[in-house]
């Protein structure tokens, strides 16, 4: 299938700016942490993170790397890893909740097999728990209490620390309804991506099916057991674009694209990251 380059380029521009519109929120927590980064700084940690989740397993090894080198710059290693932790849980409820408000308008474009409403139940039950989890102690108390004699003492000292500072976060209104809102943004831009490289294929499906349909993708190809949630990705889009009528091969396509789309835009943090080595390089040197 040939691509229409109009639309893949708008594909490309829309994507390019939510990782700008992300780095913004990710500095939003940052600060609320006591963590002040310059502008720069931030926007290139943040590049370099996008960069290196497209090719680890899990598409979480940037996170990683965002947190070792928060901790590197500010010495505080539990406030790193709580604001790239409510960063990405911001995404995920962002984009949970778009595929709900989509259910609605998707329906009135045709009927879903039930594999996908299975997905999306199990999608919505999960990260129903984590909320339940992050923000009511009395529910985070039990769980602890249920796993607790499976976790070593070291890491469950760090990790009640870094979950005490993630609620104290939460609880902060103002800021919460800021990052939700700019976290509705940056998910928004990259779902329509997915359709904007629909179009450049030539596939002209109801927005409303890829925003009820990519979180479900987005959530698979998450999972640990691939590197960038490739196959993952491009399978699950088989199966639920397929109950909404799209062909296999244009679904897989589709995905495809958009990972490719997804690793264009980020290569940037990729020379950032090689320049930034060459730098510690000379200066060792």
């Amino acid at each position: 299938t040939r691509a229409e380059p109009a639309w893949l380029w708008a594909g490309v521009a829309l994507f390019t700016a939510s990782h700008f519109a992300g780095s913004t929120q990710w500095n939003w927590l940052l600060k609320a942490e006591g963590i002040r980064l310059p502008w720069l700084k931030c926007l290139s940690i943040y590049f370099i993170g996008l960069f290196f989740n497209n090719f680890l397993i899990g598409g979480v090894g940037g996170d990683v790397f965002r947190m070792i080198d928060v901790r590197r710059s500010s010495g505080k290693g539990a406030s790193a890893v709580s604001a790239v932790f409510l960063d990405r849980m911001a995404g995920m409820l962002a984009m949970t909740g778009i595929a709900v408000a989509a259910i609605p308008f998707a329906l009135s474009g045709g009927s879903f097999g039930s594999l996908l409403w299975i997905s999306f139940a199990v999608l919505a039950a999960g990260w129903g728990f984590c909320f339940f989890f992050l923000f009511h102690k009395p529910f985070a108390r039990i769980f602890i209490r249920l796993i607790q004699f499976m976790i070593p003492r070291r890491i469950e000292t760090r990790a009640r620390e870094v979950y005490e500072k993630i609620n104290v976060i939460a609880r902060n209104r103002g800021l919460l309804v800021r990052v939700l809102g700019m976290s509705c943004i940056v998910q928004l831009a990259r779902i329509y991506t997915h359709y904007l490289v629909a179009r450049a294929l030539g596939t002209a499906l109801s927005p409303a099916v890829f925003f009820l349909i990519v979180p479900i993708i987005a959530v698979a190809a998450s999972l640990p057991v691939s590197v960038g949630g490739i196959g993952l990705r491009e399978q699950t889009g088989a199966v639920l674009f397929g109950a909404a009528g799209m062909t296999r091969s244009m679904a897989v396509s589709i995905e495809f694209l958009a990972y490719l789309v997804a690793i264009v835009t980020s290569l940037p943090g990729g020379m950032l990251f090689i320049l930034e080595k060459r730098g510690k390089h000379g200066q060792a040197v």
